[in-house]
């Protein structure tokens, strides 16, 4: 079986996978894409993928009334990764553009 690319369903608007993710208690929690964002920071130049997910199993990390943020990250191996944004300023931003979305 071919392992998924996390990016590949991010990016792929046609692609309707749900993503896995292992919580606190490295339990699994399935999530459904609300929207993916692509982010400039032009203090520090980079380009980044940020992502809202909104979990469909129960999870005491992740409540299922609440859309969660996380930013693609690419590992030293080359596989991609999601890491839940602790950053303010990305949230205030990510928050922006999903009340623009969903207005």
């Amino acid at each position: 079986m071919k392992k998924t690319n996390i990016l590949d369903i991010l990016l792929d608007e046609n692609n309707k996978n749900d993503i896995i993710i292992l919580d606190n208690e490295n339990k699994e929690v399935t999530f459904e894409q609300i929207m993916t964002i692509p982010y400039h920071d032009e203090y520090l130049d980079t380009d980044d993928i940020y992502c809202i997910l909104h979990p469909v199993s129960k999870s005491k990390q992740f409540p299922m009334d609440m859309v969660y943020p996380f930013k693609v990250h690419k590992e030293e191996d080359g596989e991609y990764s999601l890491q839940e944004v602790d950053d303010e300023d990305i949230i205030d931003y990510l928050n922006q553009m999903y009340l623009e979305q969903n207005a």
